[in-house]
């Protein structure tokens, strides 16, 4: 799992085979071309009876052979289907502690049992890799992690870099603008689930009481 590429059908995963076949849901909302043939692109698909979307966290098949390996993490990006294929997911993955590249030597030390490290790398893999969905909580502050009985699911605080073996938190300001603008969104997402108010609406909720007791008192 240490290599950059994690694609499916290299991995030793078999989906010459699959139960079911993945099929599309809805219109076409895009149309690209690779080489001499076309590329539709979805914003859903099913697959076994489940509806799978765009930016769903699902856990991929690892191993085909019986073995207790521990299912990837990964987050849809695209859906396409061309006419002499099935069903290809652009997915970004995210990295168990465990599978990340040491830096300098040192171990990746996970700050909790269920983290896991989120990453810009992605791959194509088949849409019948997937086994179900699951939950990712991305948070910036050890305040914010939920109870495990309450909010089951992974919890996600730092980005992996599998180029340079980098680890940087969330809440880091070196990113990208397109790298900070999705992780901002991430957290924004999780923050709403969880019922936890951002910074700046925590502000806004203390200005609106002050502004209730002024008017009560006039």
């Amino acid at each position: 799992m240490l290599n950059k590429s994690r694609h499916a059908g290299s991995m030793g995963v078999d989906v010459s085979h699959p139960v079911k076949a993945a099929k599309p849901i809805g219109d076409v909302v895009k149309i690209s071309e690779e080489g001499t043939h076309w590329k539709n692109h979805y914003k859903a698909f099913d697959f076994d009876g489940n509806t799978y979307e765009l930016e769903d966290t699902v856990l991929l098949a690892s191993d085909s052979q019986g073995r207790m390996v521990k299912p990837y993490v990964a987050m849809i990006k695209d859906i396409t289907k061309m006419e002499t294929k099935g069903i290809m997911l652009n997915v970004q993955w995210f990295y168990r502690p465990e599978d990340a590249a040491p830096r300098n030597g040192k171990k990746m030390e996970p700050i909790g049992a269920r983290e896991l490290f989120y990453s810009f790398h992605k791959d194509e893999v088949p849409a019948e890799t997937i086994m179900h969905k699951c939950t990712v909580h991305f948070v910036t502050s050890q305040n914010h992690i939920p109870a495990r009985k309450d909010y089951p699911g992974f919890i996600v605080q730092r980005v992996y870099d599998p180029n340079s073996n980098r680890l940087l938190k969330l809440a880091n300001n070196g990113f990208l603008r397109e790298m900070q603008e999705e992780i901002d969104l991430l957290v924004q997402k999780t923050m709403r689930r969880l019922g936890i108010l951002s910074d700046a609406e925590s502000t806004n909720h203390v200005v609106d009481q002050e502004d209730c007791l002024e008017i009560s008192r006039n």
